[in-house]
């Protein structure tokens, strides 16, 4: 073979090689660039498989939510109604609430707010709604009324400061979800969404709340918090001034050892409307009205039947 043309050939062989060398380099980065876009696109599945699993998760909880209302609303007669016989409502509603209210303290304060015609009402320590619904139920019968539930439910918060270890241990051991879950269901069947206002904090951090409304003042005002000694007396003392000259403080469990001194400081500052000890000898419960002087015409007629017993 002539070596020009055998030399021109393998330069020919070389450029080839080359140019296979470049195809292939080219080849290369295409197929890391198209890894790295799988990669991406694989990040992204997964990213949308997690939010697809997060939203079933989500749709999962509101058909719990809607079944959950569903109950709550069940029958029309299961649950009492705007219009319903009062004393009957609460006769209805007593037994499905969890707490420690009795019957005849549910009428007695049903009838502080139809008697005392209160437009704000409030309850410091709700737990199931069992003395908080029957305020409100009442309240649904006096046009332009308000009910505020103050009621942390928490473990924590209810065992800050000790009362005995068998009433503390009590406390940390409840199940506050449920017992939430309950007050909902009720406020929801029994139609008092709009009647209810809810401030899910402690006792302290609600009154700094209503502090910003310096003209708000309670006509009606149950406390029924912690029965430790300390919390129960600052709780009466902060609370006082949100209650409106000739308003009405109920304390409960005014017969605790440690209430006493919260029950003698409302003896001291204000009128003793009522004071109930029922015949079981645990359940005792008292309403004072605050700055008797200061009286409005509307607050001077105020009077508390005897309550009956269920």
């Amino acid at each position: 073979m002539n070596p020009k043309r055998f030399t021109g050939r393998l330069l020919g062989f070389e450029a080839a090689a080359l140019n296979l060398e470049s195809q292939i380099a080219l080849l290369n980065e295409r197929l890391a660039t198209a890894d790295a876009t799988i990669g991406m696109l694989d990040a992204r599945v997964r990213e949308r498989e997690a939010t697809v699993r997060e939203r079933e998760a989500a749709v999962r909880e509101c058909e719990r939510l809607i079944d959950t209302l569903k109950a709550a609303h069940g029958p029309a007669a299961s649950w009492p109604q705007a219009g319903d016989d009062l004393d009957d409502s609460i006769d209805t509603v007593l037994p499905r609430l969890e707490g420690w209210c009795t019957p005849r303290k549910a009428h007695w304060l049903a009838a502080l707010v139809r008697q005392n015609q209160a437009l704000r009402i409030g309850e410091i320590g709700v737990y199931g709604g069992r003395s908080l619904l029957p305020m409100a139920l009442a309240a649904r019968q006096v046009p332009g009324a308000s009910v505020w539930a103050v009621e942390p439910w928490s473990n924590d918060i209810a065992v800050a400061l000790p009362t005995d270890e068998a009433n503390d241990q009590w406390w940390r051991e409840v199940d506050m979800a449920k017992i939430k879950r309950g007050f909902f269901e009720a406020v929801q069947g029994c139609g008092l969404t709009s009647t209810i206002k809810i401030l899910e904090l402690p006792s302290n951090l609600a009154h700094t709340v209503f502090q910003q409304e310096p003209t708000f003042r309670f006509d009606l005002l149950h406390i029924d918090g912690s029965h430790a000694e300390a919390q129960a007396l600052a709780d009466v003392k902060s609370w006082l001034p949100m209650v409106a000259p000739g308003g009405i403080i109920v304390l409960d469990d005014i017969g605790w050892d440690s209430v006493a001194k919260a029950r003698d400081h409302l003896r001291a500052v204000g009128e003793i409307v009522d004071e109930v000890r029922e015949n079981d000898g645990l359940t005792s419960y008292g309403a004072y009205r605050v700055n008797a002087a200061g009286l409005s015409p509307r607050h001077t007629e105020i009077k508390i039947s005897e309550p009956q017993t269920a």
